[in-house]
């Protein structure tokens, strides 16, 4: 059984390849028509690491801004290295969290892709650190911004707590859609895709898996807990245009 799950879970993360890219060029095709304007759409990276995903949504959405959290300070300095004179990167100097403060981080120095706020357990080398955090909803107030079209989140298990921060953006539908990986580090922290659901469906938002050539919105079911994606987008109600150019339509 472990080598026919090992086989299973062989999931595609590169960006260009997984659907990942294909949401960024819908978001910044519906944010135009609906706009009426070139500007880009405001995207969030919340486990930024060192900025593969964010250099992806600078190509794919030309003029976007793109505010990148990262928990650890080591890796914070390496995706500031890497985006530093490419406009419209802004690199916070916490990660994001539940509630703003300090949380403890565990680190792994050559695999720093598995750093986390909670304690999954891989063979590689790790260090527990204290790092700030910020609230997402404390950010969103102190930068004056009303609107996040696509709030991407890839935390190791922890969408939850980065969830709750936005919870006041969330309710009030000023995040147009929500991106979060779903993974075996949902076990430890809680965040099943259940829990996901649970929480973003009562506020108007419709979720479905990322496949490479459309996004796959279905009701949540119980055969859905493989802790298989590898990432899932929630749309809110308020935008079925952007709903039917990720489903394929």
């Amino acid at each position: 059984m472990s080598g026919a799950l090992s086989v299973l879970h062989t999931e595609d993360h590169c960006p260009a390849t997984n659907g990942e890219e294909r949401v960024l060029r819908c978001l910044a095709r519906a944010c135009v028509t609906a706009r009426q304007a070139t500007g880009g759409p405001v995207l969030f990276d919340v486990g930024a690491n060192r900025g593969t995903w964010a250099v992806t949504a600078l190509r794919a959405c030309p003029g976007a801004p793109v505010h990148c959290f990262e928990l650890v300070l080591p890796v914070r300095q390496l995706l500031r290295r890497r985006t530093a004179g490419r406009a419209g990167v802004v690199v916070d100097d916490a990660g994001s969290a539940d509630r703003s403060g300090t949380r403890r981080v565990k680190f792994y120095p050559a695999c720093d892709e598995l750093s986390s706020l909670y304690d999954y357990p891989h063979d590689a080398r790790f260090e527990w650190r204290e790092e700030p955090v910020l609230r997402g909803d404390d950010y969103l107030a102190s930068c004056g911004i009303e609107t996040v079209d696509l709030l991407k989140i890839d935390v190791e298990g922890a969408e939850l707590d980065v969830l709750t921060g936005f919870h006041d953006a969330l309710r009030t539908g000023r995040v147009t859609a929500v991106q979060f990986e779903y993974g075996y580090a949902a076990v430890l922290s809680g965040s099943l895709l259940y829990r996901l659901y649970s929480l973003l469906n009562p506020l108007g938002y419709q979720v479905g898996r990322i496949l490479p050539q459309r996004v796959d919105f279905r009701p949540y079911t119980l055969f859905d807990e493989r802790f298989f994606g590898p990432n899932f987008v929630a749309v809110h109600r308020s935008r079925p245009d952007l709903t039917a150019l990720l489903g394929g339509a």
